[in-house]
């Protein structure tokens, strides 16, 4: 697949659209980046999945962010199929003053990894009295499909899980996203504290909803109020899902892709156990969907309320055009400069944003063509 150019201004070509978009850098020599947030006083924080966490200046220069956790497993910097690494981070809503933010990332202990919620300050260049918030147990020498989507809305931080086996029939008898004592394959909501806050209908179990493979964003509808989140299939199959409390996504006892093991079958079940459906899915081709947001800013108006979607498998950003519950329409946007895209964000003063997933990795801003 090619990569972006360093110069990023080209002449039309032939099948681009009106709604095409423009390329510019703001940023390059990031590791794999993974999300990022934006700062008040102005400024970027980017979450690289080779292990570090970067400042960004408005002028484009970096510095690096001390204080990470020291469990913070870097056995990727060794082996770059693996997906360990850091994850995402959110701003707490008085982050201003606070300082507060939270990280998700692949911890290291005994028996291997697993995905960690945590908050910390951070005071300069450098992360101060890190928390630790949740543990997705178990640790696991499995090191895929950790999750590791945050969303803070309202007074609710929600986090994905993902059920961190690469093959299917390295799943135990009754698979990990379909166990209720098993913390993989999961959604959780916390309160800004920390505090486990689960679905609304006083369920026993701590967790939002369940049977989840790998989701990688979320994403809130400025207008329904409803999170939509990402989910990469097997073979094919990737999903978007609206997310409700209690609801159980079905993998991997349903999927709308192949599995990897085409002898595997699940060998128990849930009793009674029933699945929600996803809202949309590809089925025909891998978009490995990972970040997402819906579009509220004013260089693009007719895109308002349209759902913006990253991918790391066609090296294009997804439009798609939402109306209640279905999608009505999608547009491939930045054809002409294919590169796996890992995440997109709209700040809140309009600019639209989009992280490649590149050892040479690059922060863009997009203009209008």
């Amino acid at each position: 697949m090619l990569g972006l150019p360093r110069a990023f201004t080209r002449q039309a070509q032939a099948g681009d659209t009106e709604d095409d978009v423009q390329p510019v850098l703001v940023a390059e020599g990031l590791r794999h980046p993974w999300s990022l947030a934006f700062l008040p006083e102005g400024g970027f924080l980017v979450t690289e999945k080779d292990g570090g966490l970067v400042h960004i200046g408005a002028d484009g220069a970096r510095q690096d962010i001390q204080g990470l956790p020291a469990d913070l497993d870097n056995r990727r910097l060794h082996d770059p199929r693996d997906n360990s690494g850091l994850f995402d981070v959110v701003l707490d809503t008085d982050f201003a003053h606070s300082r507060r933010l939270f990280l998700s990332y692949s911890a290291a202990g005994a028996g291997g990894t697993t995905t960690r919620l945590v908050s910390a300050h951070l005071q300069g260049r450098r992360l101060q009295g890190v928390r630790v918030l949740f543990d997705a147990l178990p640790y696991t020498p499995d090191r895929f499909h950790y999750g590791g989507a945050l969303l803070l809305d309202g007074p609710y931080l929600y986090l994905t899980v993902g059920e961190r086996h690469f093959d299917e029939r390295d799943n135990p008898p009754l698979p990990a996203a379909q166990d209720p004592l098993d913390r993989r394959g999961k959604v959780y909501r916390f309160t800004r504290d920390g505090v486990l806050a689960p679905p609304p209908e006083s369920a026993p179990h701590p967790w939002y909803a369940s049977g989840l493979r790998s989701s990688q964003g979320l994403a809130r509808h400025p207008q329904t109020g409803q999170i939509w989140f990402s989910e990469h299939g097997p073979v094919g199959g990737d999903e978007l899902n609206i997310l409700r409390p209690g609801a159980n996504y079905g993998w991997p006892v349903q999927t709308a892709g192949r599995y990897r093991n085409s002898d595997y079958r699940p060998r128990h079940t849930l009793p009674g156990a029933r699945y929600t459906a996803p809202v949309h899915v590809w089925t025909d081709q891998t978009i490995a969907p990972t970040g997402l947001c819906f579009y509220d800013g004013q260089d693009f108006p007719a895109w308002r309320g349209h759902l913006l979607v990253a991918g790391l498998g066609r090296g294009h950003l997804l439009r798609l055009v939402v109306q209640g519950d279905q999608v009505l329409h999608t547009q491939a946007l930045m054809q002409a400069h294919r590169v796996r895209l890992r995440n997109v964000k709209v700040s809140a003063q309009g600019p639209l944003y989009v992280l490649t997933d590149e050892l040479n990795g690059r922060l863009l801003r997009l203009d209008k063509r």
